[in-house]
Parts: structure tokens; sequence; C-alpha cells
């Protein structure tokens, strides 16, 4: 067998070698994002708060800031808020007015799958949405401060965020005024 054939065949044996044999990583160990309840409703609720915030800046003119609101939120919520404000921004309609939180109670969390849930009184009774044409399109019969249940998904570890991921409706406690 002459060089260039050894060469050739240790080269193939050196794939053949590397191909068949791979390292499988050690699993790593996760460590819960957060250490108690307390810390985990505390960065749920500045989460919340910041989403609201966001909210409250929303230029419907500018699509461009929406991005804060798009960014703190995940799953179905994230979908309906571009959908919500994309089609806002294309009818031209207007906000005004700022929502309040005016009570937040904590519900549960569930620390190894990063799901908090809490209660919200939010105030929208300054908030006004108006077509080009100046008529208003908020329901004569919406309640101005609104009872929700809010869901706040994170990290399963220490690394990453929380987001928004459900805000609905709900009956019961907290009963808001």
């Amino acid at each position: 067998m002459n060089a260039r054939h050894v060469a050739s065949a240790a080269l193939a044996t050196m794939v053949l070698v590397m191909g068949g044999c791979s390292v499988t990583p050690e699993p790593e160990e996760t460590t819960p994002a957060f250490a108690t309840e307390e810390e985990a409703f505390a960065a749920a609720e500045q989460t919340y708060r910041a989403y609201v915030d966001a909210l409250n800046q929303v230029d419907l003119s500018d699509p461009e800031t929406f991005e804060p609101v798009f960014a703190l939120t995940t799953g179905e919520l994230n979908t309906s808020d571009r959908r919500g404000l994309s089609t806002y921004h294309a009818d031209q309609v207007a906000k005004s007015g700022e929502s309040t939180i005016t009570d937040l109670q904590r519900e549960s969390a569930d620390l190894e799958n990063g799901i908090i849930h809490f209660s919200v009184c939010l105030d929208v009774s300054t908030v006004e949405l108006t077509e080009l044409s100046g008529e208003s399109i908020v329901d004569p019969d919406r309640v101005p401060v609104q009872s929700l249940r809010v869901t706040v998904e994170g990290p399963r570890t220490a690394a990453g965020s929380l987001q928004v991921s459900s805000v609905s409706g709900r009956s019961g406690e907290p009963v808001c005024d």
C-alpha cells in the first residue's frame, strides 16, 4: 500500500470514528428562577406593571411604540396584541387616556414551571379610542374598573425574563369598584 492509500485510509477511519462517537453532554442542573414565591410575585407584578405602562405609551399612529408591548408578552396574548394594535393603526384609531392598576392580589405561583397568577383591578375609565371621524369606539357599557386575571410566565432557570401570557376578565375576587 502506498503512502497516499495509507493517508486516505487513516482519514476515512478518523471520519468514521469521529462520526460514530459523539460526546453526550451531561445534563445541566437547573436552578429555579426564583427561590421564593415572594420573589416570583414581585417579578411578575413588575412585569405586568411594565406591560400596562407600555400600553399606556402606545401611539396608535406609530407602530414602533408597539414594540415594548410585544416584548413583554408571549403566546396568544402576544398574537392578540399584535393583531389588535395593527388593526387600530390601519383603521387610524386614536387613543387617549391611561389605564391604572388600582388593586393587585396574588393568587398562585408555580416556581417549577415559572407560572404566576394574580388578580388585578384595572381602571380604564380615562382610556378613549376614537375613529378618524372623532366618534368613540368604546362600548358605552364598558365597566370603568375591570376585574382581570393575569398570568405571567417566565424562565424556569435564572436566565431569561418574564412575559405576560394571559389577561382575561373575571368575576369574583377582587371585586373592583
